[in-house]
């Protein structure tokens, strides 16, 4: 098959006495370019829903209001896409660095415990086992009166953690 250029802004290939024309004109050619870049950053790395912010959760872009990283997950919280809450809960358990961080991340997981998404929940629990158990004391007493036994299960899990984390540390301090 030989690709020679055509007079037109295309190529005519030739390939055993057939042709075919792949007429396409300058601004054809640049949308289509455009499009499949655009299709290769969406879709390299899998599911471009996780992978992409919502504009609305970008400080100066969407919403109006607090633009520190906990107010903007606990935004997140109320996402109608489901992995964006999942995230969003998950991000906020990772933030315990003081114990105001802590307070804020908390009082938002308190939140997510009131979610319709029984994993979400769950995973709220999960995080809230991040922070010191003053913190996270009220929001897991919340979660024994869910309806879900997974729930309440998860809470009891998380209580005994840090109970063995706390006698683990008692211990050492006391040397035996």
């Amino acid at each position: 098959m030989v690709r020679r250029p055509h007079r037109t802004s295309g190529f005519r290939e030739t390939a055993e006495g057939n042709s075919v024309d792949f007429i396409l004109n300058r601004s054809t050619r640049v949308i289509v370019r455009l499009a499949l870049c655009l299709a290769l950053l969406v879709f390299a790395e899998a599911c471009a829903v996780r992978r992409v912010t919502p504009i609305r959760y970008i400080p100066g872009l969407g919403i109006k209001g607090d633009s520190s990283m906990d107010a903007i997950l606990a935004r997140a919280l109320y996402d109608k896409n489901p992995v964006v809450r999942l995230d969003a809960v998950r991000l906020l358990g990772q933030m315990n660095a003081t114990p105001d961080e802590q307070r804020k991340s908390a009082a938002a997981l308190g939140k997510a415990l009131d979610d319709k998404d029984e994993n979400l929940r769950l995973e709220a629990v999960r995080s809230l086992s991040n922070f010191q158990s003053d913190i996270a004391g009220p929001y897991l007493m919340k979660a024994m009166q869910d309806e879900s036994i997974r729930i309440r299960l998860q809470v009891v899990v998380v209580l005994r953690r840090a109970y063995e984390s706390a006698s683990v540390q008692t211990q050492a301090v006391t040397g035996q």
